[in-house]
């Protein structure tokens, strides 16, 4: 009887641990580095491509925008667009994010040259942000020492956009169109000269 018992208790054994034996081993995939990180970057820059695209289109569409920065914004979408396909999802991002900027400096212009915009409260603050975007540049440019011929041709002409326009309103006096749409523009070119800092830098 005991020998039955034994037996019983050996071919049970051999039936539980047999199929696991036999079974193939399953190993985690081990994620990749910083894929995450890069799967949002590359989502960041197909939005920032698609509103690089549509303010291209409203500054296209604006009369008397300016050439030179329209021409500026196409080049700067068309790079981001490279650096985008070669999967350098960062760069296309802050590239993309400088030509957007670049085409609303280029329609604010256009406004201010027809003294007539649709004034959000973007236009009214830019008079009190253009002093703190011309020195958060400047200290950029200084700390990181990197500065491309683009990066300087933004900057510069944000400085004589801003030496342009004259910062005070007569008190009771419509507001003055061109003034705040240029100094938007100075904003807008500003924060460009940064992204395209950004891109260069990786970071």
């Amino acid at each position: 009887m005991l020998h039955q018992h034994r037996s019983l208790l050996a071919a049970t054994l051999v039936a539980l641990v047999l199929p696991c034996t036999m079974a193939p081993a399953v190993t985690a995939r081990p994620p990749v580095p910083g894929s995450a990180a890069v799967g949002r970057d590359a989502e960041k820059a197909v939005r920032d491509l698609s509103k690089a695209q549509y303010e291209g289109m409203r500054a296209k569409s604006t009369p008397n925008a300016d050439g030179n920065l329209l021409s500026l914004g196409d080049r700067l979408l068309a790079s981001a667009q490279q650096l985008q396909q070669s999967g350098n999802h960062f760069q296309a991002k802050e590239t993309a994010k400088a030509a957007a900027r670049v085409y609303e400096a280029a329609r604010n212009l256009g406004e201010a040259r027809s003294g007539q915009a649709l004034l959000s409260r973007s236009y009214y603050d830019a008079p009190f942000q253009v002093e703190r975007e011309r020195s958060r540049t400047q200290a950029e440019i200084a700390y990181f020492g990197k500065e491309n011929a683009t990066v300087r041709q933004l900057f510069d002409r944000a400085q004589q956009l801003v030496q342009s326009a004259p910062l005070a309103t007569p008190v009771g006096s419509a507001p003055n169109v061109a003034t705040l749409a240029t100094h938007r523009a100075a904003v807008q070119l500003f924060k460009a000269s940064r992204h395209l800092m950004r891109a260069e830098l990786g970071f």
